[in-house]
């Protein structure tokens, strides 16, 4: 599974990086927006895990140009709990949404499923 993961946070990038990839996934990373829109650009994903909240842009946007651009599914990680946030992020694209701090074992849950499940 190729999977695209936009984090700002440098640890917590590479920690779900390196989670991601031990568990078979072909893992590329993005800092940013900009970067993510470059990855997405350059290369075919599964899916993509983005946080909401990036420096220059938010992950409500990416998700949607993201889908425009590809078929994949898109898995949400953020610090954002609301019921009106989450329902926000699901009407914009991302087909799981889990908040921060992010439950390993339910990422893996709805990589299986490629995301394809909304997670409260």
């Amino acid at each position: 599974m190729q999977v695209l993961l936009v984090e700002d946070h440098t640890d917590t990038r590479t920690v779900l990086g390196t989670l991601l990839n031990r568990c078979g996934c072909r893992t590329v990373t993005a800092k940013n927006v900009r970067d993510a829109r470059s990855r997405l650009e350059e290369m075919r994903f599964d899916v993509l895990i983005s946080d909401l909240n990036l420096p220059d842009g938010d992950g409500i946007d990416l998700v949607k140009e993201a889908k425009r651009a590809q078929q994949l599914k898109a898995i949400a990680i953020t610090g954002r709990c609301s019921d009106e946030e989450r329902d926000e992020g699901l009407r914009a694209g991302f087909d799981c949404y889990l908040t921060k701090p992010i439950d390993f074992q339910q990422l893996r849950e709805a990589l299986k499923n490629k995301g394809a499940q909304a997670t409260p």
